[in-house]
């Protein structure tokens, strides 16, 4: 979205086929990780470092938000951020990076520009790689959302400047991902992220032509913005609308398209111009409260005034209400319960019954609990299967203090055969042959008696019941 000011181009609203409408009622019945089914997890971008989007967003609204949003595009042959991605993760935030595969000095249509059949033939190809042993030396979950808003036409990688083939986009698109993937960050979450509306407003361009499958998406984005009155690129026109007419149609689409995947809003904000921005921010932590939009995990908000003055601080009524919404109780989520959102939805299948508040419910393949380790040393360790699927499984590992504290934990269990870690978050993970080793991350190394804390993993394979043990540090 940032740089669309140098592209102008008129917005238009998208209505889907009717029937989609009742996909929007769909719910996922899974086991809840750590937080209720209700709860949405605040994201935020703003034009700055990421950990100062993370202090920033505490001094202003007095929140810490569970995810931090920051773009990159290809031409700048940077570096990822891995440390301050490190550093998000370890105050319990998870990295969100919008990686965009373009030069924005040149014009969408110059012929030096970046297009995706320069990344099929492999032009990219070590620039990708060398991105991605980046991506995987954080060792920490982080989001990637590659080549967004591509049913628009100001990005050299949208659809309608491709050919007007979406065919070209997936191959693209499953391309990176796989180099990525062979660079060893099987850590990254792919995030698939559509514009709420289509631009042009044709066949080829309806998202779902796009969709790479589910074995190359971990979060359907959507993109959506209240432009207002005047906008740039159409400064007679009045485009003020309410947030749930902005979504609603878009959100039925993404539950269509991957049923089995949440839903995030990768860029959200609305214009001061032409109604009452106080009231839409209301308005808007009304409808996600409503249960309307059950599969709807993340939202991401644009906190800068760039094309229109789309920060939470553009006023200080917004101030406030911004600062109200992000504080509600549902709005509480924390980024490592964000990383364990994804996995839930793996294997899982869609209810058709609406429900506002949906209940969770145990996998019915969760295998039992293994007996924790008696406390009776200086911690236990007990491991649950929180989900699984075919091929794998989630865990789960709560570590337990007896009646002294301790400054510092270790849990070791052998693994099953066939079984492979992919992703761990909430500790340090080494894994030589069969035997896996889990220490703490800085934050959670601390317990005083009678505590707790959990990390949990993916892993590929089928789930057992291993037995644990635990010892401090």
């Amino acid at each position: 979205m940032k740089h669309r000011i140098e592209f102008g181009r008129l917005r238009t609203t998208v209505i889907f086929v009717a029937g989609l409408l009742m996909c929007a009622a769909l719910t996922i019945s899974t086991q809840a990780a750590a937080a209720d089914t209700s709860t949405k997890y605040l994201g935020v971008f703003r034009e700055t470092s990421p950990t100062q989007i993370l202090s920033g967003t505490v001094s202003r609204y007095g929140v810490t938000p569970a995810s931090v949003e920051w773009f990159d595009s290809w031409a700048t042959g940077n570096a990822f951020n891995a440390a301050e991605a490190r550093a998000l993760w370890n105050q319990g935030v998870m990295a969100h990076f919008t990686w965009e595969p373009w030069n924005p000095a040149l014009s969408v249509s110059d012929s030096n520009q970046i297009h995706l059949q320069d990344i099929v033939d492999g032009k990219w190809d070590s620039y990708i790689k060398a991105r991605g042993a980046e991506f995987a030396s954080v060792g920490a979950p982080i989001m990637v959302r590659w080549g967004h808003e591509f049913n628009g036409d100001w990005y050299p990688w949208g659809i309608v400047n491709n050919g007007s083939n979406p065919a070209l986009y997936i191959s693209a698109y499953r391309r990176v991902h796989d180099l990525v993937v062979a660079a060893g960050a099987t850590n990254v979450q792919w995030v698939w992220c559509f514009n709420n509306s289509s631009t042009p407003n044709s066949s080829f361009n309806d998202p779902g032509q796009s969709y790479p499958g589910d074995d190359y998406v971990d979060w359907v984005g959507i993109d959506g913005y209240n432009w207002g009155l005047g906008p740039s690129w159409d400064p007679s026109g009045n485009y003020w609308t309410s947030f749930d007419s902005m979504f609603s149609s878009p959100y039925a689409k993404a539950r269509a398209v991957a049923p089995k995947r949440p839903v995030m809003i990768g860029e959200v904000g609305s214009s001061e111009d032409g109604g009452n921005k106080a009231q839409w921010i209301n308005d808007m932590a009304s409808v996600l409260q409503s249960g309307r939009y059950p599969d709807l995990k993340n939202v991401v908000y644009f906190d800068q005034d760039k094309e229109e003055r789309w920060s939470g601080t553009s006023s200080s009524a917004v101030q406030t209400a911004f600062t109200s919404w992000v504080n509600q109780t549902y709005m509480r989520g924390t980024g490592t319960d964000l990383a364990k959102v994804a996995a839930e939805y793996k294997g899982t299948s869609a209810s058709p019954s609406p429900s506002a508040s949906p209940s969770a419910s145990p996998s019915p393949s969760a295998s039992p609990s293994a007996s924790p380790s008696p406390v009776g040393g200086a911690c236990s360790a007990t491991y649950r299967t929180v989900g699984s699927w075919p091929g794998g499984f989630q865990g789960e590992v709560t570590v337990r203090t007896g009646t002294s504290g301790i400054n510092g934990w270790t849990a070791r269990w052998t693994m099953a055969g066939g079984q492979t870690i992919s992703q761990l978050w909430n500790g340090t993970l080494s894994v030589s042959g069969s035997a896996v080793t889990v220490k703490n991350v800085s934050w959670n190394g601390s317990l005083g008696a009678n505590a707790s804390t959990t990390f949990g993993f993916l892993a590929n394979g089928s789930p057992t019941s291993p037995t644990l043990t635990c010892s401090s540090p």
